[in-house]
């Protein structure tokens, strides 16, 4: 939400412009650090990371290569364990890897890409910056820009009725 002050025919007024809100500004309030893991670690090391780490998804790599292979996340750990009990956890998380990987681009307007979680059931996903990897975001990072963003156009649209109001006093 944007608010820009300008000038109507009858007097000074301002224009209240709403620009979408883009993954990149999600990158921008989140930050943009990965966590990744080569394919070949072991489930229960995965578990131990999100703990240690307070996260939920991590992207699958080769040993000693950057390019996604796909996405390991809570949910599709809890997969693997229901499909193979206990013995999983000593599985690679190759097993566990959602592939390919879902992806979004930096410019997508984020209500696109919210859509497109749903549509998919996904909860997480990789941002891509054309063929980089800039970030990723989960699908309760989106929601909370999506609150903090009504939260501020409520606030803005409540002082501009209330600005109206005490002008026409």
């Amino acid at each position: 939400l944007r608010q820009d002050e300008g000038l109507d025919g009858a007097g000074a007024s301002s224009a209240l412009e709403v620009s979408p809100m883009r993954i990149s500004h999600v990158l921008a309030r989140k930050g943009s650090q990965v966590v990744s893991v080569w394919r070949t670690r072991a489930i229960k090391d995965v578990i131990a990371l999100f703990d240690e780490r307070n996260i939920a998804s991590v992207m699958v790599t080769e040993p000693g290569d950057t390019a996604p292979l796909g996405i390991a996340s809570d949910r599709s750990i809890i997969h693997a364990l229901a499909r193979g009990g206990n013995a999983a956890l000593d599985e690679p998380i190759s097993t566990a890897t959602r592939s390919p990987v879902p992806t979004c681009q930096t410019d997508e307007r984020v209500s696109d890409v919210l859509r497109r979680m749903t549509d998919d059931r996904v909860r997480h996903m990789l941002v891509m910056d054309g063929s980089r990897v800039a970030g990723i975001v989960s699908i309760g990072d989106l929601v909370k820009i999506r609150l903090e963003d009504a939260e501020i156009e409520g606030r803005v649209l409540r002082e501009r009725a209330l600005g109206q109001i005490v002008a026409e006093t």
